[in-house]
C-alpha cells in the first residue's frame, strides 16, 4: 500500500487535470489530431464501423480496455488508468482500508461504547 500511496498526490492531480471530455477521448483526440475514423481503423487494424463502435462505446462509458489501449495506441498515444479514493469518502488507501476492513469498523464502535461507558481503548493503552 505503501507505493500506492506515494503516487496518491500525482495521481490526485491527475485526476483533477484530465476530464474525461463529454464525447469521450478517443473522439477528442482523433479529432485534435486530424485523423478520420478510417485512418485510425486502418492503424488498429480494425474496420471503420469497428473503430466507430469504439467512440460510441467510450462515450456510454461501456468499453474495454483492451479496445482504448488499441485505438489509443493507433492514435501514437498511450492508455493511462489509475483509481484514486474519491476526496470526501477517504482521502488515502490506508484510509479506505481502514472504511473497508470490517475488523477496523468492529473496533471503532468498540472504542466508541467504551467511551460512552468512561473508558475507552486509548485510555487503556496508556
Amino acid at each position: 500500500m505503501e507505493g500506492l500511496q506515494q503516487k496518491l498526490g500525482a495521481l490526485s492531480a491527475a485526476r483533477s487535470a484530465a476530464d474525461r471530455p463529454t464525447r469521450g477521448w478517443l473522439r477528442a483526440v482523433r479529432e485534435a489530431i486530424g485523423l478520420t475514423q478510417a485512418e485510425v481503423a486502418g492503424r488498429a487494424s480494425v474496420k471503420r464501423q469497428s473503430y466507430a463502435q469504439f467512440e460510441a462505446a467510450e462515450e456510454k462509458e461501456s468499453i474495454s480496455l483492451a479496445s482504448l489501449r488499441r485505438s489509443a495506441e493507433a492514435m501514437d498515444c498511450e492508455l493511462v488508468y489509475f483509481v484514486v479514493p474519491r476526496g470526501p469518502a477517504a482521502r488515502t488507501y490506508a484510509d479506505l482500508a481502514q472504511m473497508h476492513d470490517p475488523a477496523s469498523v468492529h473496533l471503532k464502535a468498540t472504542d466508541q461504547s467504551t467511551a460512552l461507558k468512561g473508558g475507552g481503548a486509548k485510555d487503556d493503552a496508556g
